[in-house]
């Protein structure tokens, strides 16, 4: 009997100096460019392993930071002379993309955070089931939900 390893591999918070490169809109999504200014080798690893998952990016300039967004890491290209991160905002998040536009154009700090969920789960609609999770991560869930179903 063979038994199979999963190596779950944790990726962190990704805290980088870029240049806000661009903001470009096409007919679902913004799309967010980003230029690494400095050598971030340091980080390049935990970025290649967020390419194509979800993120939640905030962007602090020196007015501070705005409101956190959710964007898929399209991609990460590098050459001889700069790195280019590329993210896709779903166009539900449009009005915190819209506060972000004075800083394009300019140096700004950039916060990368995984997030747990994928492009379907976001994309998907779902009938939830209202509950509280509890500071020690318990889940209470109200049983009276129940009874308006039935």
């Amino acid at each position: 009997m063979t038994t199979e390893t999963v190596e779950t591999v944790q990726t962190k918070d990704i805290q980088i100096n870029v240049l806000f490169k661009k903001m470009q809109k096409d007919d679902k999504k913004e799309v967010l460019m980003f230029h690494i200014l400095s050598d971030e080798t340091k980080h390049a690893a935990d970025l290649l392993r967020l390419t194509g998952k979800m993120t939640i990016l905030t962007i602090s300039d020196d007015e501070g930071p705005y409101e956190p967004i959710q964007a898929e890491f399209v991609n990460l290209q590098r050459d001889n002379k700069k790195t280019v991160l590329k993210f896709n905002v779903a166009t539900e998040d449009v009005d915190r993309v819209n506060a972000i536009y004075p800083a394009a154009g300019t140096n700004i700090s950039l916060l990368i955070q995984p997030q747990q969920m994928s492009i379907d789960d976001l994309e998907a609609e779902h009938e939830g089931i209202e509950y509280e999770v509890g500071s020690d991560g318990t889940v209470k869930v109200d049983s009276s939900q129940d009874d308006e179903k039935s």
